[in-house]
């Protein structure tokens, strides 16, 4: 994984601006479904994680550590993410009944089970 551009946080927000049209979650919305989906015990234990600067999806941990920085998680797999460079994660299980009375989540459907999207065009 590049991490030449970790310590500049202005730098996922400038990448995924240059490729993608569209952002449909904020670190906030990101907190919120990692909690949502960790506290209503169903059992998933892993992530499928497309990060916006990298080919190809990493597999790791669920849920990753909160307990940092509002724009950041910390993973088992890789360190302290930025919450903005995540493209879209995949989990095991329909989210969508777990997310809707937070709001509305970017959801689709796939044949491992749930995609939360960050980005689009």
């Amino acid at each position: 994984m590049d991490r030449s551009n970790q310590l500049d946080p202005a730098a996922a927000g400038r990448a995924a601006r240059a490729g993608f049209s569209a952002a449909f979650m904020s670190d906030t919305k990101w907190r919120k479904a990692f909690r949502a989906i960790a506290e209503a015990s169903v059992g998933i234990r892993e992530m499928l994680v497309k990060f916006i600067d990298v080919d190809e999806p990493k597999r790791m941990r669920f849920p990753p550590s909160l307990a940092c920085p509002l724009a950041y998680m910390d993973t088992v797999e890789f360190g302290p993410m930025e919450l903005r460079s995540i493209e879209w994660l995949e989990v095991g299980a329909d989210i969508e009944p777990l997310l809707a009375p937070l709001g509305k989540f970017p959801i689709e459907r796939s044949d491992r089970g749930s995609r939360l999207v960050g980005y689009g065009n």
